[in-house]
């Protein structure tokens, strides 16, 4: 299948108000060069020459969302990003929260993943940390479907060496997440998950598209072996 990209829309800042912008700054400069002296107003020209140049990198450097390709699937964050192989992936589907009896959706797509090694071991620092730190409501709200609210404080942070099936301790922030994914594991019955607000489409077209692409890496896998 063709490789599809998924990007959160950049912003469209007007001519005018760019204009604007370039207007002030010099009006600014030369009110400044009046009050003081040239070698203050070219620092201050430059300062904000360097900032916006700052912000530009920031919001128009990178992309945000999601790519598609024949082999994996990937997120890309403001920190970097993470990466998945179709072979790596059981299943994606909608987490629905159980109350009573009722399951109603929530914002989130979630994902079970085969093994955590290869998984987590592409994951840098950062990424781990904003997965730790942005999923703990979602934690949260599992241990309490469950009536485990008291728990939270055990889960939120653990961080004991995490021994992986093939004899592999992990340590650290790897360590915190592989718990983490294994307790998330235990009350949605999903590893890793996606927040409906990064989508750049609806959710069940989200996971149709993502369905396709796994069904069709599995297709393949067979087809590899085969031959």
């Amino acid at each position: 299948m063709q490789t599809t990209h998924l990007f959160q829309p950049q912003p469209h800042i007007p001519l005018w108000l760019k204009y604007t912008v370039w207007a002030a700054i010099l009006i600014i400069s030369f009110i400044i060069e009046n009050l003081t002296n040239l070698k203050v107003a070219s620092l201050f020209f430059v300062s904000i020459l360097l900032i916006l140049f700052a912000l530009g990198q920031y919001v128009y450097g990178q992309n945000l969302g999601f790519t598609f390709t024949e082999t994996h699937f990937q997120q890309h964050l403001f920190k970097g990003g993470w990466v998945l192989h179709w072979t790596n992936m059981k299943r994606i589907d909608e987490c629905k929260y159980d109350f009573q009896g009722w399951c109603t959706p929530i914002p989130w797509i979630g994902i079970e993943i085969k093994d955590y090694q290869s998984c987590i071991e592409r994951m840098s620092p950062k990424i781990i940390t904003q997965i730790l730190l942005h999923q703990r409501s979602l934690l949260l709200l599992g241990l309490k479907q469950h009536g485990r609210q008291r728990e939270f404080e055990d889960h939120v942070m653990k961080d004991p060496p995490y021994l992986l099936p093939s004899g592999k301790r992990l340590l650290g922030l790897q360590a915190m997440l592989a718990h983490r994914m294994a307790i998330q594991k235990e009350l949605w019955g999903f590893d890793l998950f996606i927040a409906e607000g990064d989508l750049i489409k609806p959710k069940e077209e989200f996971i149709g598209m993502a369905r396709r692409y796994l069904a069709a890496s599995h297709s393949n896998q067979k087809i590899t072996t085969k031959g």
